[in-house]
């Protein structure tokens, strides 16, 4: 509806009206001071957010670090996963970048069939 009464006054008036003039301006929210659990360093929250920290970011930082240190510390796990082509199961460490799909045996029969496939040579053509 405003686009069509601020076309109206382009034509009716011979100017147009400024549309920033009805827009009302956001209200300034008063930032609230906190102090962190952990190590006593007071920050800024704005109370509008949905959830109010209860620690700073260099404590959350901190923490993160923490876990992901202690996630890492224990021996590797092994995970038990069933052979998509044999159906035999088979185990292998969770330290690996890729989960493997084959037993070690069908994995090198699947990587043979996949290098003769994408080899890029067509079969029953000479070399």
């Amino acid at each position: 509806m405003k686009w069509i009464e601020w076309l109206k006054s382009l034509f009716h008036r011979g100017k147009a009206t400024d549309r920033t003039e009805t827009k009302p301006e956001p209200q300034q929210t008063q930032r609230t001071r906190r102090t962190c659990k952990e190590c006593g360093k007071t920050f800024t929250v704005d109370p509008s957010w949905e959830y109010i920290p209860n620690y700073c970011k260099d404590c959350k930082k901190k923490f993160a670090a923490e876990k992901e240190a202690k996630q890492r510390a224990g021996a590797p796990r092994r995970i038990k996963r069933k052979c998509r082509e044999c159906g035999k199961f088979f185990t292998f460490p969770n330290t690996l970048a890729h989960y493997p799909n084959y037993c070690s045996n069908c994995r090198k029969r699947h990587q043979a069939a996949m290098k003769e496939k994408y080899s890029g040579k067509a079969k029953g053509q000479p070399s």
